[in-house]
């Protein structure tokens, strides 16, 4: 029994080690433009298939929420970002970004 339970422990620790090892890296672009709440972000290289409307944004200060995703094909893709830390960002400067966690209402 107890050789079973160790067993099960074990693989449960190494499918978290691997779900871990394996996360997406953090996606990086360039803001575009800051507007009242809201961030435009040009996505450098291919856009992660997480990246679409009303997705959770987590930020390294902050989150956020995806309003609007450029059409298909067009490059480079510029998503509209709904965020309190957009009054701290600037045009032109380097952001990186990860899926957050789903936020629930009250």
């Amino acid at each position: 029994m107890t050789k079973r339970v160790s067993t099960a422990l074990l693989l449960l620790v190494a499918i978290v080690f691997a779900a871990g090892v394996f996360a997406a890296p953090p996606t990086t672009g360039k803001v575009v433009s800051v507007g009242d709440g809201s961030v435009q972000i040009s996505i450098e290289g291919d856009r992660p298939a997480w990246v679409k409307k009303g997705a959770p944004v987590k930020f390294k200060e902050g989150v956020g929420k995806v309003l609007e995703v450029s059409a298909e094909g067009v490059s480079p893709v510029v998503i509209t970002v709904k965020t309190r830390k957009a009054a701290e960002m600037k045009a032109g400067e380097a952001v990186s970004f990860e899926k957050g966690k789903a936020m629930s209402g009250c």
